[in-house]
């Protein structure tokens, strides 16, 4: 049987992602008993008084999105496969069934999957998802810092100015790329925000966050998170001034090991970083989606 979770599921689904091979997770396990409560999640359980779970799947409930063009969208956080199905079952039928409940609720959405696990493409493929594009990762962990021209005014955001910074990242990013208020404003507080301001207008910003060491044996990382200029500033140098003065901030804090992503869709993009000598780390991620109604 395949249904939504409950709470009573929870230890099952930590027993099965401890004992099999067949595990994606985007999350912690501590994030697990959020996902339960999710409309993008199910559950497959075995028959029985003392049934098991040999199956989870969970996406991020779709939030409505306020963001012409774009569609309330869902990413995938956990996708569990247990070695022995029941007969008859088929592990496709736990996306079908998150498919079909959100379909239920009779609004648009859009799923998200981020995997290179081949099993899991495989069931996402076989229920309708489609590749849209891949993420290539970069790192850089040269100690020089590159020089650059000051074409705009760089400075902190502010707190009243979350309505520019929105409508500074919908015009830049496509509708797959774009964030929510919800992870614009977790962008806020996680990460160090610059503004790059031309004639006291934002046309550009920067978030960077830091990840501190866990253990002694480990480094300080940051993680560019979002680098927009509006398409009529760039190629002016803005772009290049954000991300220097990036790397500027994470060496001042005595961290030289910078992450950042970037589709590959956006050759742009990846000219700049591997021009300040970020260079490509580990393979190319897919990037899966599954719209409802389709296009």
């Amino acid at each position: 049987m395949i249904r939504h979770p409950t709470p009573a599921d929870l230890p099952a689904i930590r027993r099965l992602w401890q004992e099999n091979r067949r595990s994606f997770l985007n999350c912690g396990l501590e994030d697990l008993p959020d996902l339960l409560e999710k409309a993008g999640a199910a559950v497959g359980v075995l028959p029985g008084e003392d049934a098991g779970v040999w199956g989870f799947v969970a996406f991020d409930t779709p939030a409505p999105k306020a963001v012409p063009g774009s569609l309330p969208d869902g990413s995938l956080r956990a996708g569990l496969i247990g070695r022995h199905l029941p007969s008859g079952v088929s592990a496709d039928g736990l996306i079908g069934q998150v498919i079909a409940g959100l379909q239920g609720a009779g609004q648009p959405f859009q799923l998200t999957a981020l995997t290179d696990e081949s099993w899991l493409k495989r069931l996402l493929i076989g229920q309708g998802f489609a590749l849209a594009d891949h993420l290539f990762f970069y790192q850089r962990t040269r100690h020089n810092l590159p020089t650059s021209t000051q074409p705009a005014h760089l400075r902190p955001l502010r707190q009243d100015e979350l309505a520019d910074l929105r409508a500074l990242d919908d015009a830049v990013f496509p509708p797959l790329w774009r964030m929510a208020d919800p992870e614009l404003l977790e962008l806020i507080f996680t990460c160090r925000v610059q503004v790059a301001e031309v004639n006291g207008q934002m046309v550009g910003y920067a978030a960077l966050a830091l990840h501190p060491a866990q253990a002694k044996e480990d480094e300080t990382q940051a993680q560019l998170s979002r680098l927009a200029v509006y398409s009529s500033f760039q190629g002016q140098g803005i772009g290049r001034q954000l991300l220097i003065d990036s790397i500027a901030y994470a060496h001042g804090q005595g961290c030289y090991r910078i992450l950042l992503n970037t589709p590959e869709s956006n050759p742009t993009a990846q000219h700049l970083y591997e021009s300040l000598h970020f260079r490509r780390h580990g393979a190319r991620m897919p990037v899966l989606i599954y719209t409802w109604p389709p296009h």
